[in-house]
Order: structure tokens, then C-alpha cells, then sequence
């Protein structure tokens, strides 16, 4: 007899079926990471807020985070001829609500808030985000919205 190398038709369907099954489990850990990187970018956010706000108590003077709805992205400074203090692009899916009015976010130098708004931050699947601040507190609030 001659011996042929090769594989059945058999042993390629199994391994065919077993590489399915993995693919199968590794796909939906893919949405964990991007919902875990989404939430991340988020708890930046509020950290950059708080720092604003603990700041302007500091050093005794304004802060303001200012939103530019077009580049996605915020920047914080002590005013607006200052130079930027940080400045940040949203990514991971997170897009500012075009519908959303909100310039800006005002820190007075007692910690409370100039301007007293509500911000939305969209994110995948049609969920989004709502920032907002409390006007005598400047307590920072962000929570989710399905």
C-alpha cells in the first residue's frame, strides 16, 4: 500500500468546528473591552472636572472647561486669554451632542459654579451620557442613559 499524506475530509470539519467555536467565544468579549475603554474615557472626564473644580478652591480663581462640539475634544483654562491647562479628545466612541447648547462649565473659586448646565456625551448603540452640575455645590454628576 501506498501511504498518501494528508487529511481526511473529517478531521478538517472538526477543526473547522472547533476554530468556530472559539471565534464564537472571542467575539462577544470584544464589546467588554470597548464598553470597559468607553467607561475609562468617561471616569477621565469626571477627574478632569474635579480637578477644575478642587483647583479653582486652590488658587483662589476661575476655571473653565471649555467644549468644542465640532473637534470633540474640551479644554481647561484659568480664562480665555490663559494658556490651556489640558485639552482632550473624545475617542472610544464617545461623540458631544450636537443639540447640546453648553460652551462651557465655570468654576468659581469657592468651587460652585458660574454656569449651572447639563452636557450630553452620546456614546454607541444610542446610549449616551448626562453631565451635570449643581449650581451652589458645583457637585459633579454623571450618570447613564439608556
Amino acid at each position: 500500500m501506498t501511504e498518501k499524506k494528508g487529511y481526511t475530509l473529517i478531521e478538517l470539519l472538526i477543526a473547522i468546528a472547533l476554530f468556530s467555536i472559539l471565534l464564537s467565544i472571542a467575539i462577544p468579549n470584544f464589546n467588554f473591552y470597548t464598553n470597559l475603554r468607553e467607561k475609562q474615557e468617561i471616569a477621565e472626564f469626571k477627574k478632569d472636572l474635579l480637578f477644575a473644580r478642587n483647583s479653582a478652591i486652590v488658587e483662589n480663581r476661575y476655571y473653565i472647561v471649555y467644549f468644542n462640539h465640532s473637534e470633540n475634544s474640551y479644554i481647561i483654562k484659568t480664562g480665555e486669554a490663559s494658556p490651556t491647562i489640558k485639552s482632550k479628545t473624545f475617542g472610544q466612541g464617545l461623540k458631544l451632542d450636537i443639540d447640546n447648547l453648553v460652551g462651557s462649565f465655570t468654576f468659581t473659586p469657592s468651587g460652585a459654579t458660574g454656569n449651572s448646565n447639563t452636557l450630553y456625551i452620546n456614546a454607541r448603540k444610542n446610549r449616551r451620557y448626562v453631565v451635570t452640575l449643581t449650581p451652589a455645590t458645583g457637585r459633579i454628576e454623571i450618570k447613564f442613559e439608556k
